[in-house]
């Protein structure tokens, strides 16, 4: 457990961020080394504080790309994102040390792996600044965490509106996942299938500034992340040898035995494979999706991360 004055709750993972970097110092026209391999919604906490920013290319295991990294420091460059991409853990003293080495502040991106381990320690709390997503592994439309290991500004004044959990929706959440069969199968007769093979299909708006109300934290504070990751652990391995089995590629041998992961993730040989798949996936009740939302300029210049995300494919670990 970290000391609550160590962390916050906003609405989403993004604003955490940009609180984050106001937190860390970082000034107009500092730049931020990012993957090139991730979502277009990390940016608008980019663009909020006037940040410039530099990709780095990654290994198709998602690790970076090394040497490149290293060559694209310059004088501007004051911060690394580490990304625990689909919550596996990233090489975490690789990058502390790239880190320190270069003089750069490390933050850390565990919006996929909520309450994953690394040893004794939480994942998003081993950098300067770390964010996670809590959100996306419980049935709530906000939650996002920012750690911070020291009061550099005072956060804690930071005066925002609340958004307060919507009532009753978790209970009729809950209410309705009890009948899964009759739940898809209503689904299907009035939902099409979500377009998952248009890049530009999942784009979304700016969202504002918000605290979480308390019923909120006291939701996510109060779950069970152990029972939680140990069941997404076992769904990720039973998708894996089932996929496996025909003809995908898991983007990671192994799974971290403390991850609490997001999805499992893999690569398809054409896009009539990835076709399949999201088909089998919304028949058979499972979430099958494409990941990232690119920037539009990646898209648009079918750049390498935009020829990875042709050929990736992500399936929902959640139960």
């Amino acid at each position: 457990m970290l000391d609550q004055d160590n962390y916050l709750y906003f609405n989403r993972a993004r604003v955490a961020l940009k609180y984050g970097i106001i937190h860390l110092g970082l000034k107009e026209g500092d730049e931020i080394l990012v993957p090139d391999f991730i979502c277009d919604s990390i940016f608008q906490s980019i663009i909020q504080t006037s940040l410039s920013f530099k990709t780095y290319s990654l290994e198709d295991n998602l690790e970076p790309n090394w040497l490149e990294l290293k060559g694209l420091i310059s004088a501007k460059s004051k911060a690394i994102l580490m990304v625990h991409y689909f919550g596996q853990p990233q090489d975490v003293k690789r990058f502390i040390n790239f880190a320190k080495t270069n003089k750069l502040f490390l933050i850390e991106d565990n919006a996929h792996g909520h309450e994953g381990y690394l040893g004794k320690q939480v994942l998003g709390s081993f950098g300067d600044i770390g964010i996670s997503s809590p959100r996306k592994f419980l049935d709530i439309s906000e939650g996002g965490k920012l750690y911070f290991k020291e009061n550099k500004t005072p956060l804690h004044d930071l005066t925002l509106p609340y958004v307060k959990k919507e009532a009753g929706s978790s209970v009729f959440r809950r209410f309705v996942n009890r009948f899964p069969v009759i739940k898809n199968q209503v689904r299907l007769l009035v939902k099409k299938r979500p377009n998952y093979e248009d890049p530009f299909e999942f784009k979304e708006p700016f969202v504002d500034d918000l605290f979480i109300s308390d019923d909120l934290i006291d939701e996510i504070e109060s779950s069970n992340w152990k029972k939680i990751s140990y069941a997404r652990r076992a769904k990720y391995l039973y998708l894996r040898d089932l996929t496996i089995s025909k003809g995908l590629e898991p983007v990671f041998s192994e799974i971290h035995r403390q991850s609490n992961p997001w999805c499992f993730a893999a690569y398809t040989e054409n896009m009539e494979q990835r076709k399949y798949w999201y088909d089998w996936g919304w028949k058979n009740n499972i979430s099958v999706f494409s990941w990232p939302t690119l920037r539009d300029d990646q898209i648009n210049d079918k750049d390498k991360a935009y020829m990875r995300w042709k050929k990736l494919i992500c399936f929902s670990t959640s139960n």
